[in-house]
């Protein structure tokens, strides 16, 4: 199944693997298959690894997430390029 790229979203510089939903704004990151970004979510310099979800209004700068993560709507996650967040596997944030 393809990527899929909703009406208001927005992709630069992105590698995207097939099977994800994006609907927020994606910018300098790699995304796995089956990541779902949710509406209004702003990912930026990010590895977001398989089957991920990350809910509405999201902010994610630096971060690189493990398999089966869900990041709930509104949060707000921040790394540095020289000490990005790490979000282990099945975690609920």
């Amino acid at each position: 199944m393809p990527a899929k790229y909703g009406l208001n979203s927005y992709a630069t510089n992105c590698l995207v693997a097939d099977g994800c939903v994006i609907d927020g704004e994606v910018e300098n990151c790699v995304l796995f298959r089956g990541v779902k970004i949710g509406k209004g979510a702003k990912i930026r310099n990010c590895v977001i690894m398989q089957d991920t979800r990350i809910g509405t209004n999201c902010s994610l700068k630096y971060v690189i997430t493990d398999k089966d993560v869900l990041i709930k709507d509104g949060r707000t996650l921040m790394g540095f390029q020289s000490y990005p967040v790490y979000i282990s596997k099945a975690s609920v944030v």
